[in-house]
């Protein structure tokens, strides 16, 4: 028996059994080296650009060095192979993020559920799981059938993060090659996240018209007992909901959440209130609204804890990842629980019906004892908002209704506007309320393009009449909340089903043909903004490998890795007649950064032109990037000519000013290829 498999064995039974048992379903799981020669294609085309902050490295116990310019560490490594390990590095802590989760989430809807219960996203999609199934070929029916891809992922995770130690990997190339692999493995776990749960506790599974919510602090009812839960896994806020009504204490106990927590727990209970998204979480909490802050795992501030007990809220964590020095009560009888935390003001409890027991025993004695009066002179007073609930999946009818569209370019586009928000007033790139995030929104939405949201930036959006103004089906001009963070998943999903209803390929470990067809033929692109985490670096880095360009707002530069394309590599094999022509540069770039909100709309504009858009698809593009380069600069925009192919490109009205542009630039008419660089 070699290592591996000894290894496999020992820590990876269930994996390993399976793989005895089926030699080529585990054969379909991509290595690291699987799916290099794509990254290599793409890196020939966009180069990496590492502008990191970080000069000095303190990796091993050789250094602190300084590999800059002609000067290498100690080990060898010089600054771009430097900074492009660090970029790896921030790729799988951020995977790590969403896979823990995944993991976490899974083994508690086993627990609860058992094995054998189905994966159900509803009759309207026969492929439930279209990232899972390209990626693994696998299409699970059962939640336990997950449990083998998480090992998967976190056996590539161990290997990447290997990678990162001293005296491993030094190229940069390569490097990025690892941190893409990285973020497909992001990728793959959001999704298995977010339809686990939505199988198991009913979430909304691709349906239209959801119901719309209000959100905001006062939405809450202080004068009763308030449980605020904050972080990622919807598991607690499941539990805590069904005791509230179990009990018949609807109308004695609030619920509330932040950040994606709350977004799922209204998707799973519409009686669930949201007060906001994560950027609010420090004025929240100093709020005192809350008896007991229920956290579980992501996204918690460091000082939450601190801040909870200045205003005598009492705290109980949930997970491993965030035990925060409390004590571990899990074994303990439930009434000696609540004794100790009552007395000592936190504690941590793994099995989330016993938290969820302990939570609600808790708030309903500190109301009736009176013991704990509320803090109102600090409550934050923000502006209520309409959030429309997450909806989950986009459904295959939808696809197949805009396919056509999209991949012709009459359908301008898809963007999606996701990321992590930053609290208002904090410098550069701060969107406060969300104002910058409702100025893309409604300007996307008003030009036709298919716009789509979740997580906090969704909550982003609900602080003015968006949700309500425009339908949530999946087409031209409207408007989608699909879920929590982890359902930007659905927005890869979507574009997967358009790949394969367009193209009629199958599904099953054919990644490489998907991805073509994305970066060449899907005009999508995803809008990141404000100051985020690792995990939407790495989650970028799948959508990326996708052939789907993300804009981030201006923190992402403190990440450090761009991918902008180079001048000149803009060649694509002709299918119909076998040769290599030029396309352009479209999309210009995969990874880039916006400093203002009105770059990002030229950029988003302009990502969504693909070398497969017909004639009158680009000049619907052309006519937005033109009108907007206009509203913004007052001219017509400099690079124009390297997106007209044909005069029937040119739209109408800017004729005259368009072709005295490409006079100027010794422009030469091309034709439109059938696009691959396979």
């Amino acid at each position: 028996m070699l290592f591996y498999d000894r290894f496999a064995a020992v820590f990876y039974p269930l994996s390993y059994a399976m793989s005895l048992k089926s030699k080529t379903r585990m054969n379909c799981y991509p290595d690291i080296f699987a799916l290099r020669e794509w990254d290599i294609a793409l890196l020939k085309r966009y180069r990496p650009i590492f502008c990191k902050l970080d000069k000095t490295c303190h990796l091993c116990a050789l250094g602190p060095c300084k590999p800059y310019k002609e000067n290498r560490g100690k080990c060898g490594i010089d600054e771009t192979g430097f900074k492009a390990r660090e970029g790896l590095l921030d790729a799988v802590i951020g995977a790590s993020g969403h896979a823990s989760h995944a993991v976490s989430l899974l083994e508690d809807l086993l627990a609860k559920f058992g094995e054998d219960s189905p994966v159900d996203a509803g009759p309207h999609n026969v492929i439930p799981t279209p990232v899972t199934t390209l990626i693994t070929g696998c299409r699970p029916k059962k939640l336990g059938e997950f449990k083998n891809i998480l090992a998967y992922i976190q056996r590539q995770l161990m290997h990447l993060l290997s990678s990162v130690s001293f005296g491993t990997e030094a190229a940069p190339e390569d490097f990025v090659s690892k941190a893409l692999h990285a973020g497909m493995l992001d990728n793959l776990a959001m999704e298995i996240a977010d339809i686990a749960q939505i199988s198991a506790m009913n979430m909304p599974k691709g349906e239209s018209n959801s119901p719309i919510v209000a959100i905001g602090l006062e939405t809450v009812d202080t004068s009763k007992p308030v449980l605020l839960i904050i972080g990622h896994n919807s598991t607690v806020a499941h539990e805590i909901m069904h005791l509230v009504e179990g009990r018949s204490l609807k109308d004695k106990v609030e619920v509330c959440g932040l950040c994606c927590a709350a977004s799922d727990g209204a998707r799973h209970n519409h009686a669930f209130k949201i007060i906001g998204n994560q950027a609010s979480q420090l004025e929240v909490i100093q709020s005192g609204i809350a008896d007991v802050v229920i956290l579980d795992t992501q996204c918690i501030r460091a000082d939450a804890v601190l801040e909870a007990r200045k205003v005598d809220s009492i705290v109980i964590a949930t997970t491993q990842e965030t035990a925060l020095g409390f004590k571990d009560l899990t074994e303990m009888q439930l009434d000696e629980a609540v004794e100790y935390v009552l007395e000592n003001g936190n504690g941590i409890v793994l099995d989330k019906k016993a938290a969820a027991e302990m939570a609600v025993n808790i708030a309903v004695r500190s109301q009736e004892s009176g013991v704990r009066i509320k803090t109102t002179s600090r409550t934050p007073h923000p502006a209520s908002g309409f959030l429309r609930v997450g909806r989950g999946l986009i459904r295959d009818s939808e696809i197949r209704g805009v396919a056509p569209s999209i991949v012709m370019g009459e359908i301008p586009g898809i963007v999606g506007i996701f990321g992590c928000p930053e609290e208002k007033g904090k410098g550069q790139g701060s969107r406060g309320k969300g104002q910058e995030a409702q100025k893309l929104a409604e300007e996307f939405l008003k030009r036709g393009y298919i716009v789509s949201t979740g997580g906090c930036a969704s909550m982003d959006l609900a602080s003015g009449d968006l949700f309500k103004n425009n339908p949530d089906f999946f087409d031209s001009g409207n408007l989608t909340n699909l879920g929590s963070c982890v359902s930007a998943s659905h927005l890869i999903g979507a574009c997967i089903k358009i790949a394969h209803i367009m193209c009629h390929r199958k599904l099953e470990n054919n990644y490489q043909e998907i991805a073509d067809y994305i970066i060449n033929r899907v005009g999508a692109v995803v809008i990141l903004w404000g100051a985020f985490t690792q995990k939407a670096f790495s989650s970028a880095l799948g959508m990326a490998r996708f052939g789907i360009p993300v804009i981030f707002g201006p923190k992402f530069k403190n990440y450090g890795l761009h991918l902008l394309g180079r001048d000149g590599e803009w060649l694509v094999k002709d299918k119909r007649l076998g040769d290599e022509v030029l396309a352009g540069p479209e999309p210009q770039n995969l990874l880039c950064v916006a400093e203002t909100a009105e770059e990002a709309l030229l950029l988003a504009a302009k990502l969504c032109m693909r070398p497969n858009d017909t004639s009158q698809g680009r000049k619907a593009k052309l006519k937005n990037y033109i009108e907007l380069y206009k509203n913004t600069r007052r001219i017509i925009p400099p690079d124009i000519n390297l997106f007209v192919r044909t005069h029937y490109d040119i739209p109408e009205g800017v004729e005259q000013e368009v072709s005295q542009s490409l006079k100027g630039a010794g422009w030469k008419r091309t034709f439109i290829p059938d696009p691959t660089l396979l």
